[in-house]
Order: C-alpha cells, then structure tokens, then sequence
C-alpha cells in the first residue's frame, strides 16, 4: 500500500512533535533551546494548511511549556514564558495574514465574477452591434439601391425598358445569380408555386424539393408581379449554389418588383391620359388636336421630300335627322361603326380622326388628289351598303367627301383644311353622298 504525501506529512510532524516533547522531558534544561522549534513546527503545519493539526499542535506546545515553566526558575521560566507567548503571537499573525489573504481571495474572487460578468454583458453587446452595423449597413445598401432603382424605373417609357432595368438592377444586386422576369410562369414548377401562392416563393435547397431537381439551381426565389392589381408576370433570382438566399433576399426582390410595378402602372396612366387626351371617347379615333398636330407633321415631311398628301373630309348625310328618328344610342352606334369602316380603309402610314360631330378627316400620305377621291368613292359605296343594324332594327346612313391635296391645292395646314371643307359643302349641297374633289 502506497500512502500520499499528505499522510506522509502528518506522519512526519507528528514524530518531530514526540521527538521535541521527548527531549524537553528527559533535558528539562534545554528547553529554552529545543521549545522555539515547536514554533517552527507550527509553522510547517500551517504552510501545509493542516489547519486542525496546527491548532492541536500550538495547544500541546503551550500544555508542555507551562509545565516545563512551572518546574523552572529564574531565566529558564521567564524564557519558555516568553517563548510561548511568541508563539501564541506567531499564531496570531499567522491567524490575521490567512483572514486577510482569504478576504483578499474573496473580494478577488468577487472582482473577479463581475469583471467576467462585464465581459459577457460586453460580448453580447459586441454581438449585438456587429448584428445591428451588418443589418443596418444591409439595409442602408438596400435603400439606396430601391432609390436607384426608382431613378432608372421611374424613367422608363414602356414595359419592356421597366423590365430590362429591372433585371440590370438586380444582377448588380446579385452578380453570382441569374435574374428573369417572365410574362407567364409556363411549365416552371417555382413560377407555378408563385402562383398558386399568390405570394413570393422561396427554395433554399433545391435539391431537397423533387420537383425542383434538374432545373439548374442551388437556391432560387420567385415573386409575382402585379400591375393595378392584375397578374403581369414573375420576378425569378436564382443562384448555383444552395441556401445562397433567404427571406431577406425574398423580403428585397418583392420590394423591387412592387416598384417596378408601380412604374409600370404610371406608364399605363400615361397612356390612359395621352389616348383621353388624343383621342375620341366615343369613337376611338384620334381627337381633333390630334389631327391638327399630325397634319402639321406630315406637311412637313411632304415638304421636306417632295411627295404628294391628300386630306379627306367627310360628314354624315342628315344626322340631325338620324339622331331624331332613332335616338342618340343608334346615333353613336352609327358613329362608332362608321369609324370602324374608315379605320378598315387606312393604311398603317394613314391617319383617321374624328373632326367634330358627325363630321371625319382622313390624312393620307404620298396620295395624290385622284388616288385619294378614289378612296373617298370607295368609302362612300361601302357606307351607302352598310344596314347600320341598332337593336334589331335595320338603318341606313350616306356620307358626302370633300378632298384637297399638297401641294396643288394648299401648301399650309389651315389651306388645305379650307380647301377640303369647301369641297365637302359642295358635295352636300350637289346632292350629298358623293365625292368632291
């Protein structure tokens, strides 16, 4: 059996502590000499921290040094008196250093617990900046790319510009993702998702969605676009690589393509305003405004290249009358189909407008007058045929056509538009439903 050092130690003290009483017993004249070494010995004991075994030592010591005392006289009393009271001070000393070493200890080990309790509030409030600078610095970078991107959206004239700088924006965004936008979500099973969502959609993992395998993506994510409240197509950011965007990313793109939406519905406000403010309600035909700028251009460019124009102008024969006869809803069906037909004899170059009432202008380009008095016959044959059915009930309904042409008759807008309205007059009062020109 081995035994530990510790054991070792009390055996030790122990047989100096009966060796040193040994002594005093047998030499009572050494004890002055050998009583100090008690001392010593209880201050072995303590640097062990044998705390039990110190004590009962400095008692023993006292017990032997009383007794040796009181069988002593003179010098040799007053020393070993002297000597216990030194060790009794020892102890003493020994006694105040440990308390005040223990009270040291433990106001370090107080000092101690809340310094680690401070770098862990510190920690945390580290953490928490470096998540709220990376948030912030996220969010900062957001707005100012949906400030951009509301510069670049806002600009664009039609939806297809909307659509490249939408996609522009967001590959700067995401340069290691592919960025499209589709009119329709076709056989693509994330656009089909998004539909049935109604809402975006994210797959952070495609490999762990079956129907997302083999479509060439890690991670990908889709939002539907909507223009006033209608489906108009999808958003689709999608990356090589696995969890390489998340709701974050999904929370962005719905914000870029909510404004892209907006652009696109201010482009079709602007279409609304210009077709209310070019055209006719009524008949859908350009307005008179209209007709005055376009007549302007084109004689210009008739000027500028030397070619012929031709301009008509006709007027329902006894509208008035039509109008009180049948009522004004047959009366502005008549106008409606009586556009339709002249819209079917326009070329693409030609321009058809509603001059006023009952009363239309046709702009044709590089016609001469004779080429267009044919038109204008033709026109006039078809109307005559047409029944103007209204409700069931059968009509008919005649025009008569005045035509001028550039440059024989007129060089300037408001002449040629004297000129073909003189000719439409003399074709009413000739008899109407014929052509003057």
């Amino acid at each position: 059996m081995i035994l530990s050092t510790r054991t070792w130690t009390l055996v030790g003290s122990d047989a100096l502590f009966i060796a040193l009483s040994l002594v005093l017993v047998l030499q009572p004249a050494l004890a002055p000499y050998v009583f100090p070494f008690y001392g010593l010995l209880f201050f072995w004991s303590d640097l062990r921290r044998e705390t039990e075994l110190g004590i009962l030592f400095i008692f023993l010591a006292t017990a032997a040094g009383g007794y040796l005392a009181a069988r002593q006289a003179g010098p040799v009393r007053a020393a070993l008196v002297i000597e216990i009271a030194g060790l009794w001070l020892l102890n003493w000393a020994i006694a105040a250093l440990r308390n005040r070493s223990m009270r040291d200890e433990r106001d370090m080990a107080v000092e101690i617990v809340s310094l680690s309790a401070q770098i862990k509030d510190g920690e945390r409030d580290v953490a928490y900046y470096k998540q709220y600078e990376a948030a912030a610095g996220g969010q900062i970078r957001l707005r100012r790319d949906l400030a951009d991107s509301a510069r670049h959206l806002g600009a664009a004239t039609d939806a297809t510009q909307v659509h490249e700088r939408l996609v522009s924006i967001l590959a700067a965004r995401y340069p290691e993702c592919r960025v499209e936008v589709s009119a329709e979500a076709g056989a693509d099973p994330l656009l089909q998702g998004a539909t049935g969502k109604k809402g975006p959609v994210l797959a952070r993992d495609a490999s762990a969605d079956p129907r997302l395998k083999g479509q060439g993506y890690g991670s990908a994510l889709a939002v539907p676009m909507r223009v006033m409240k209608q489906p108009a197509g999808f958003l689709k950011i999608a990356s090589a690589k696995a969890n390489a965007l998340g709701p974050e990313d999904v929370r962005a793109a719905d914000l870029f393509a909510t404004m892209a939406g907006l652009s696109l519905e201010n482009i079709r406000f602007y279409e609304q305003v210009h077709q209310q403010a070019t055209h006719d309600s009524l008949t859908q035909l350009a307005s008179h405004k209209a007709f005055q700028g376009r007549l302007q251009e084109e004689l210009l460019r008739a000027g500028r290249s030397q070619t012929p124009l031709s301009l008509i102008m006709c007027d329902i024969d006894h509208f008035k009358t039509y109008n009180d006869r049948y009522g004004h809803q047959a009366g502005d069906h008549l106008l409606r189909t009586v556009s339709a037909i002249l819209m079917s004899f326009a070329r693409p170059v030609d321009f058809v407008a509603r001059y006023g009432g009952e009363e239309f202008t046709l702009i044709l380009p590089s016609f001469v007058r004779t080429e267009a008095v044919e038109v204008a016959n033709r026109i006039r044959v078809r109307l005559a045929s047409e029944p103007f059915v209204f409700q069931g009930q059968r009509t008919s309904a005649t025009m008569s056509f005045g035509v001028a042409a550039f440059p024989q008759d007129a060089t300037t807008a408001s002449q040629i538009i004297r000129v073909a309205d003189e000719r439409l007059y003399k074709a009413k009062n000739g008899g109407r439903n014929q052509v003057c020109g």
